[in-house]
């Protein structure tokens, strides 16, 4: 059975998008599970995909979907903080959900 989105990069439409989620896929999970650790790792004190993707020296553009990942599948939830980034914007800080 094929695997959907968001076991798998996902994508929005069939050009570069879904280049780009094709390339990632077979990273995808292992990026997914890192930064699943890093989470669980932080407690409550939670990350941000700016965070995990320092830890990990990796771009934002790799990590940040994979949180989405995570929040759909639903093993991370929004810790109702935020902090400040590395652009001066605030994000969610997140945290792993004790729920699941």
């Amino acid at each position: 059975m094929e695997q959907k989105y968001p076991l798998t990069a996902g994508y929005k439409e069939n050009s570069t998008s879904k280049e780009a989620a094709k390339k990632i896929d077979s990273r995808s999970t292992n990026l997914r599970t890192e930064c699943l650790k890093i989470i669980k790792r932080q407690g409550n004190y939670g990350a941000t995909p700016e965070e995990a993707a320092e830890i990990l020296s990796e771009s934002i553009l790799s990590i940040r979907p994979r949180f989405t990942e995570l929040k759909l599948l639903k093993y991370i939830i929004d810790s109702g903080d935020r902090r400040i980034n590395s652009f001066g914007s605030t994000t969610k800080v997140w945290r792993y959900n004790d729920d699941r």
